[in-house]
């Protein structure tokens, strides 16, 4: 870390520990210290009231897929989670090697907040936050809240939130080691290892955790004949180290994440070429991500305050030119994020439970690159120069809740160091009722407005593949902010405590929104860039379904619809599926023994914004094992796209192909998975 960051992150230290102790006060009086396991301090989606339950319970409609779901399904980051709720799914970014961004009712990328125990992370890349970053070994449970229907998240939240709930220490020692390999049915080249460990405990009142995992992916090719491949070379090493600890009412934490992704993507110069042959990318992204907090609690109310430091490099190498051994081209940007924050919660007059929240937050970026043309001739040059933007947030959400129902009024005030003040008012309602002793409803219906900044990344970010993939990808200093309308209509039925139905419309209304695009080049190299859309809206239907006729049974059915039209041309916007579907059948003869299989259907999408080239639907249908051999020890196997849809094999050649169908065929795997040992 520079001096200049060290400095930064040493004065909001200084105001963090200042802002403790004012707002605590007395609190660290001499109180007996606990030596059982801390109370559960995970900062949900929901802040308001002091339940463990998370979202499930808000006025605001939430999805979560639990530990045990991600375990059983053999998922192995955050992006595979994501199929499993309706109405949210996942785009690859073929630009950076794979990378996968979510997607909410027709919005991603930069819309979709992603948070880490209610802290929001940065985005990892120009193209918004890599979910396939985070490996699965950590997670508690994935809360998702679609739309801009809280007051609690502010900006980047218009599409939806993703939160992130991490295992805490508990009273006991807790161990989990997991091992993972894998390949493709036509040969060994396609190849996956992983391996993800825990170890968690608490002694002397102090409750410590370490995580571990390390993903790999060896390169392949579905045309061996050509210098381009379609999968990349892949290496993903995750560490996380959490301490806490009780002194009298408060709860003091340190968390430090952190991610070190490595991409090598091999692609060619044009056949005819006078430099024709295989050329290659290499991306190395670093993360490292530090947060201090304390928790103080006193009767029904609590104060959160937390200093947060995100510091991400990410290291570019091209070597675009088969007849050379040098790399023509070095772009290394380093990209920092500091956030300081404190929140009260507190119920208040029996049933009105409050939120209140006041943040700064800053963001920095840097850009620098070196060229090298000949052997002899290196330029170094500085792409952005330490650029700053920083914002002020306050906000307040109030839920009330009497009889059977709950209402959610809040706003958030924003100032931006370019843009000003704004203030973004929502409203969340929703009813409980029994319908019959066997039947029970609840019904919701949330109105929210948003705003968003352009991000620092889509004023001043720069990647210039123009080499290697004919491309170059610009910031726009002279974007507008975004400006959201989100409606969202719905209910869910329990039926006999063994089926449940639900379904939601949802309205999304969207002006400005910035998205990317192609614009005119002198060259043949396109040339793309970030623009303000005028007016866009999406609008669809989201249907769910679970049955559980048995203990050993289980069905899960979801359906979504959605429509993302940019209302100037009366198109749909690029790279949004219309509908998706899944059916996901759990099977249990015997206790120790599981069956998964899970059909799902991508619709068709336009890939251009003309809406004349389509990437067509695919099929996917995958097939798991699960067996307790002992309850120490778990063996598992499975078959990923037994169908094996496949897309078309990347060509030699600067001119894409519209298939947006799995890289990857149909792919074994087993594991073996040991816990407590």
């Amino acid at each position: 870390m520079s001096n200049s960051c060290s400095n930064r992150f040493s004065t909001y230290g200084i105001v963090y520990i200042s802002m403790t102790f004012l707002l605590s006060g007395h609190s660290f009086a001499s109180t007996p210290i606990s030596t059982n396991a801390v109370e559960d301090n995970t900062v949900y989606i929901y802040g308001g009231l002091n339940t463990k339950s998370g979202l499930i319970d808000s006025a605001v409609k939430t999805e979560v897929l639990d530990s045990q779901e991600i375990n059983s399904s053999h998922y192995q980051d955050l992006s595979e989670a994501m199929s499993d709720i309706a109405g949210v799914s996942e785009t690859t970014v073929d630009r950076r090697g794979g990378a996968k961004t979510a997607l909410i009712q027709g919005f991603g990328e930069n819309s979709v907040l992603v948070m880490i125990d209610g802290t929001p992370v940065s985005q990892n890349s120009s193209f918004g936050f890599d979910l396939t970053q985070i490996s699965t070994e950590n997670i508690e449970k994935v809360e998702v809240i679609k739309g801009g229907a809280s007051a609690l998240y502010g900006s980047q939240a218009i599409g939806g939130v993703i939160n992130i709930v991490t295992k805490k220490p508990l009273a006991k020692k807790k161990v989990f080691l997991d091992l993972n390999s894998g390949m493709d049915q036509k040969s060994n080249k396609a190849k996956q290892t992983s391996a993800k460990g825990l170890y968690s405990n608490r002694v002397s009142g102090v409750g410590h955790k370490l995580t571990l995992s390390y993903r790999e992916q060896s390169d392949y090719d579905l045309d061996e004949k050509s210098y381009a491949k379609d999968g990349p070379e892949v290496q993903k090493l995750n560490g996380s180290l959490y301490l806490d600890k009780k002194f009298g009412a408060n709860i003091l934490s340190l968390n430090y994440l952190y991610f070190n992704d490595y991409v090598k993507s091999t692609s060619s110069k044009p056949f005819g070429s006078s430099t024709f042959g295989e050329i290659q990318n290499e991306t190395k992204t670093s993360t490292h991500n530090i947060k201090l907090q304390n928790v103080y609690k006193s009767g029904s109310s609590s104060l959160k305050t937390y200093i947060n430091a995100e510091l991400i490099r990410d290291d570019l190498n091209l070597n675009d030119n088969p007849k050379t051994y040098w790399q023509e081209s070095h772009k290394v940007t380093d990209y920092n994020s500091y956030r300081v924050e404190a929140v009260y919660d507190n119920i208040i007059f029996e049933n009105h439970a409050l939120t209140t929240g006041l943040l700064y937050k800053e963001d920095r970026v840097d850009q620098r690159t070196r060229t090298q043309q000949t052997q002899d001739i290196i330029v170094d040059h500085s792409d952005i120069d330490n650029k700053k933007i920083w914002s002020l947030q306050g906000y307040v959400q109030d839920n009330y809740f009497k009889d059977n129902y709950e209402i959610s009024p809040g706003a958030r005030v924003q100032y931006d160091s370019n843009y000003g003040y704004t203030i973004s008012p929502k409203v969340s309602f929703s009813y409980f009722s029994e319908l019959s002793e066997n039947i029970d409803s609840k019904s919701w219906l949330t109105l929210g407005t948003g705003h968003r900044s352009p991000s620092i990344k889509e004023r001043f970010f720069t990647l210039d593949h123009s080499s290697v993939a004919n491309y170059i990808v610009q910031g726009n200093d002279e974007l507008r902010p975004e400006e959201s309308i989100s409606v969202q209509l719905g209910n869910k039925f329990d039926l006999n405590k063994s089926h449940s139905l639900h379904g939601n419309i949802f309205y999304n209304r969207i002006t400005d929104l910035i998205e990317t695009t192609e614009i005119p080049s002198s060259t043949s190299t396109k040339i793309f860039s970030y623009k303000n859309f005028d007016n866009v809206e999406s609008k669809g239907i989201e249907l769910g379904s679970t049955f559980t006729p048995t203990k050993s049974q289980k069905l899960s059915l979801n359906y979504s619809y959605t429509e993302t039209i940019n209302k100037t041309t009366d198109l749909q916007l690029l790279n949004r599926p219309l509908y998706s579907w899944k059916a996901k059948y759990t099977f249990s003869p015997i206790e120790s023994l599981s069956l998964i299989n899970s059909l799902r259907y991508t619709g068709k999408k336009y890939t251009n914004e003309e809406n004349t080239k389509i990437s067509e639907g695919y099929s996917s249908f995958d097939t798991k094992i699960n067996y307790d051999y002992t309850k120490n020890i778990s063996l598992y196997f499975g078959i990923n796209n037994v169908f094996n849809s496949v897309k078309e094999p990347t060509p030699d050649s600067v001119v894409a192909i519209n298939d947006d169908r799995p890289t990857l065929g149909r792919f074994f795997y087993t594991g073996i998975q040991l816990k407590d040992f």
